[in-house]
């Protein structure tokens, strides 16, 4: 994809602020050469993967800052590290929350990547991500991973073990639950 087109999808200064990070940069180029799509939508400022459609959901109202971390963020779930639904009869419940947690963690990393690329590059990061810089400084993957056990998600409004929890629910039926 082309610098100009990627202008007139995301906008002039999304596209300028993303060029100084060059892990969002290949994140970008990545997530188009595995054929995942990013698509602005309106509704609440929110981000997420859906891996049936294979498109990154960002609103288009969101900050720009937000915008950009949350492309990062959804990498991590589109292509490094996407979660598989759990196996009815062989996963168990609390094995699928603690996978869906990893994950996560691993997307929170990764996007700490891009903002002390974008804190450098003297772009306004979000006080959210510092948070998670802060922490991730004090106790590195561990506290980022402590920290989501009392997290709410921005899609559901429930903590992420919560979350995870439901979504195990919905897949596997109550004969075939694993603790």
């Amino acid at each position: 994809m082309t610098l100009r087109n990627l202008k007139r999808q995301f906008g002039k200064r999304l596209v300028e602020a993303a060029l100084k990070s060059p892990t969002l940069i290949a994140d970008i180029n990545k997530i188009r050469q595995t054929g995942v799509r990013i698509r602005l939508v309106d509704g609440p400022c929110r981000a997420y993967y859906d891996r049936k459609k294979r498109t990154i959901y960002i609103g288009r109202w969101c900050p720009r800052n937000y915008k950009l971390i949350s492309i990062a963020h959804e990498f991590v779930h589109a292509i490094v590290k996407p979660t598989i639904d759990p196996v009815p009869g062989k996963t168990g419940r609390q094995e699928f929350i603690d996978r869906c947690l990893e994950e996560e963690t691993e997307a929170i990393v990764h996007e700490i990547h891009i903002v002390k690329e974008l804190m450098k590059a003297g772009v306004n990061v979000d006080p959210k991500e510092l948070e998670w810089l802060r922490r991730y400084k004090r106790g590195g993957r561990a506290a980022i991973r402590r920290a989501l056990a009392k997290t709410v998600t921005s899609t559901t409004g429930e903590d992420y073990p919560e979350y995870y929890g439901s979504w195990y629910d919905e897949i596997v039926p109550p004969a075939k639950r694993l603790p």
